[in-house]
């Protein structure tokens, strides 16, 4: 094994298999409780940083009207537009990667669990992963003793409807509350700039497919991964921007009532 592989291995590979382990000891070997508990364990754990990386998101939809201010104003002049767009970040504590971040701590568990999954759907299981001090996790080496129907759902078969449906919709859920929690970019006179609104509209159609189509291809124990995570996320955003939602919300329903009125 060369060190890339042994390094993904100790690091990605091992800890999730042995905490998907001790779940599986507890819950008699049900694999979908495993991969719910793991996947919620991770997002409590990084809960406080995703409310900070939300509000960095939303923090570069606040500076977008004055980005595109500079953007006009220094059209001619790359060199000071990048100047002022930085000293706007720097002022301001917002950064385009910022809020990115808990999309980059995710990607190896995201990993690391695929690869899991798909070793114990190929009866692939390397005994060297078991840590020694679990000796209860013997017999879950043996795919046979892992139980992997959750709710009527083969986790180890691939293309099942119900998870795509679930993390495709809860995706486009998150996305438009992203949107919704933004403020709309004002049109600057004769500024030539595009159509935000449709922009984003293709974004979220685009991230929706993307996701979907991975979860139908896919194990059905990823796809309950991601549609858990998805779930916990459009809760954690509508529970962080209650008051501000329910703000767009009413105001939706009011323009809703007018035009109907206005008929």
């Amino acid at each position: 094994m060369n060190l890339f592989m042994l390094l993904f291995t100790e690091i990605l590979y091992r800890p999730i298999f042995n905490v998907l382990i001790i779940f599986l000891a507890i819950f008699g070997g049900n694999l979908g409780i495993a991969i719910i508990l793991l996947t919620i364990i991770v997002r409590l754990a990084m809960i406080k940083q995703t409310s900070i990386g939300n509000d960095m998101q939303k923090g570069m939809g606040d500076l977008q009207p004055k980005l595109n201010e500079l953007q006009e104003k220094y059209k001619d002049d790359p060199k000071k537009l990048s100047e002022e767009t930085m000293k706007v970040f720097k002022t301001h504590g917002k950064g385009p990667l910022k809020g990115c971040l808990m999309m980059f701590i995710q990607i190896p568990v995201f990993i690391g669990l695929l690869t899991v999954v798909r070793k114990i759907s190929n009866n692939q299981i390397p005994t060297e992963w078991l840590y020694s001090f679990f000796p209860f996790g013997v017999k879950y080496l043996d795919p046979a003793n892992i139980n992997h129907m959750f709710l009527g759902m083969d986790l180890l078969a691939t293309k099942n409807i119900v998870l795509t449906v679930i993390s495709a919709v809860f995706t486009y859920l998150q996305m438009k509350l992203t949107t919704l929690a933004k403020p709309a970019t004002p049109m600057i006179p004769g500024a030539s700039t595009p159509d935000m609104g449709k922009m984003m509209g293709f974004m979220n159609i685009f991230m929706v497919f993307m996701i979907g189509s991975f979860v139908y291809s896919t194990q059905a124990g990823i796809g309950l991964y991601l549609a858990t995570t998805t779930v916990f996320s459009v809760a954690q955003y509508t529970y962080q921007y209650r008051s501000l939602l329910k703000a767009k919300f009413l105001e939706w329903r009011s323009k809703g009532q007018n035009i109907v009125i206005g008929k």
